[in-house]
């Protein structure tokens, strides 16, 4: 009997004794719900570290250097929405967007360059640079002199102005300047590549390709290096050579309309233009305002005798600012020669070409087509 109470008082105990550990702990969980931050809710999303400013010019770096130039534009855009005041970056952007032909977004950039600090050499360089690709070459000369005088020593100041010069017909001023960028900085592309650029506008091929090369052997990875050398072989007649060239541009940047666009015309002058076509077509499909590509499509369609296709993108090249005679006389023969002739649309486009040239024959012999046969008769 007393064994029994006794083992009844410790079940007793025991139990008590576990209520008061339970209560204690169902106050402890409450105490803890009742403080934020305390224990983490697994419903609310996980905060993520915002990236140090420097990760992104890190990546700028890299994607350089890989030649994804899209790519090193996206991180200086990021870094600079955490740096807005970077004078320096805002200008190294817009080289990057020239290089990648986007002149008016660099323009853009080079002018907030400029408006942090319009002292600065290396911005008013690149400043004048971009106004040379937005062709406002008269400004761009001013500027490109200013920058010269602003740090003598800076080789792409001399580069920028190598360019500027070429493009203002100036081929002296453009050749010293850009062999004096060379001097300075045997290292920097940019230098070669004015250098390549001032021979070119000089009909210097064979130079130009060998200043070209240099710019290459500094950054093997950037197309535009590419397709500017192959349009120095197609200028030299050597096709295969520079269809290599443009393949090589395309093998680094996969949608460089541009270079299907010299790889078609090449093409084309191989009098191969069903090859042209397909190169061509590409070109449209990744740009369709790529006016060049729409003419020299056109150019082959007629070629090829497919002057009905033809009438399209020789018209959208028109429409798009191009003013070529071999072009307006070409688009008014399409109509002519398509099935069904149509004159009436032909005659505006012949006489545009002789009004450029008053003794072209192709546009002669097409109106005297049309006052021979209107109809096709």
């Amino acid at each position: 009997m007393y064994i029994t109470d006794s083992r009844k008082r410790r079940r007793n105990r025991k139990r008590r004794r576990n209520l008061f550990l339970l209560a204690v702990m169902a106050g402890l969980i409450f105490y803890a719900l009742r403080q934020p931050g305390f224990i983490p809710n697994p419903f609310e999303p996980t905060p993520t570290p915002t990236p140090a400013p420097e990760n992104y010019l890190l990546d700028v770096e890299l994607a350089y250097q890989e030649g994804r130039l899209d790519d090193a534009i996206t991180a200086y855009q990021s870094y600079l929405q955490l740096r807005p005041e970077d004078g320096q970056s805002w200008a190294g952007m817009a080289r990057l967007q020239i290089l990648d032909d986007q002149p008016e977004a660099a323009l853009k950039s080079a002018e907030r360059a400029m408006e942090l600090d319009d002292t600065d050499a290396y911005a008013n360089a690149v400043y004048a640079w971009a106004l040379d690709w937005n062709r406002d070459y008269n400004k761009a000369v001013q500027v490109g002199i200013h920058a010269v005088d602003l740090n003598p020593q800076l080789a792409e100041a001399h580069a920028y102005l190598a360019e500027i010069y070429g493009d203002l017909g100036n081929w002296t001023k453009a050749e010293d300047e850009g062999m004096e960028a060379v001097r300075l900085n045997q290292q920097s592309l940019d230098a070669h590549r004015a250098l390549a650029y001032a021979y070119n506008v000089q009909g210097e091929y064979e130079k130009s390709i060998a200043a070209y090369e240099e710019a290459i052997r500094i950054h093997p990875r950037l197309a535009r290096l590419y397709y500017e050398a192959g349009l120095n072989y197609t200028a030299l007649g050597e096709y295969d050579k520079a269809i290599e060239y443009y393949r090589q541009a395309i093998g680094v940047k996969p949608d460089y309309d541009v270079a299907y666009d010299a790889m078609g015309w090449a093409y084309y002058y191989q009098d191969d233009p069903d090859r042209a076509i397909i190169e061509l077509e590409r070109a449209i499909d990744m740009n369709p305002d790529n006016a060049e590509a729409q003419a020299h499509l056109g150019m082959a369609y007629y070629r090829r005798q497919r002057y009905e296709d033809a009438v399209v993108p020789l018209e959208k090249a028109i429409n798009l600012g191009l003013d070529n005679e071999a072009y307006y006389y070409t688009l008014g023969l399409s109509y002519i020669y398509g099935d069904p002739r149509n004159c009436e649309a032909a005659i505006p486009w012949l006489q545009t070409a002789l009004d450029i040239n008053p003794m072209s024959q192709p546009a002669l012999v097409g109106l005297q087509t049309c006052e021979e046969s209107p109809e096709g008769n």
